[in-house]
């Protein structure tokens, strides 16, 4: 089967370690993750890596995370001058303890990181809206009023998991990332919803 695009893992300015160990853990009906954006930095994907991919064999979609809105403008600045095909603006990361879960879960927050990366790039804007939020709608409607062309509806659920024995969290980070077939119906609901707010 053909593959329509392949998207990057989360890119931040600088090279960032990640968070300590356990970060997996699989639960019933899915898989926590606390991975904490471990990745070399923008710089070296651009340099190293985006060279060895094949771009003539599908599209290549970049990842921007980050902890400030100038780090999200640095890396989606750094993928605009590349040959990456659109940029995802990943606001809505749930195992960093910083950036991720405020932007994504507050609309105006959201807004002004796209606002802020639709300036310095004229490539398509994926924004990866949160399911952890009041309301996902007026999200949806604020970061396409500042300039987002699609949404990637949605990422994780915020979650985690106890060991009985020890009586404390498995995840080193507490709280991890849920996904797999458990969380499909409740991202049918929010893409359903975005699409109320979203559709022409």
């Amino acid at each position: 089967r053909d593959v329509g695009a392949i998207c990057l893992k989360g890119t931040t300015g600088k090279a960032r370690l990640g968070n300590a160990p356990h970060r997996v853990y699989e639960t019933p009906m899915g898989m926590l993750n606390a991975i904490g954006l471990q990745n070399p930095g923008v710089d070296h994907v651009v340099r190293n890596i985006l060279p060895t991919l094949d771009f003539s064999e599908t599209r290549f979609i970049a990842n921007a995370s980050g902890s400030t809105i100038e780090e999200y403008i640095e890396v989606t600045a750094r993928f605009d001058d590349s040959p990456i095909d659109a940029i995802e603006i990943n606001i809505s990361c749930p195992n960093v303890k910083e950036g991720g879960v405020q932007f994504g879960n507050s609309p105006e927050m959201s807004a002004r990181v796209v606002e802020a990366c639709r300036k310095v790039t004229k490539k398509p804007l994926i924004t990866k809206l949160s399911p952890n939020q009041t309301d996902i709608r007026e999200n949806a409607r604020r970061c396409i009023e500042a300039g987002t062309d699609a949404f990637a509806v949605i990422n994780t659920l915020m979650g985690m998991a106890v060991d009985v024995e020890k009586r404390r969290p498995v995840l080193a980070n507490v709280q991890g990332g849920l996904s797999g077939p458990a969380i499909k119906p409740i991202a049918l609901l929010k893409t359903w919803q975005v699409y109320q707010e979203a559709a022409p």
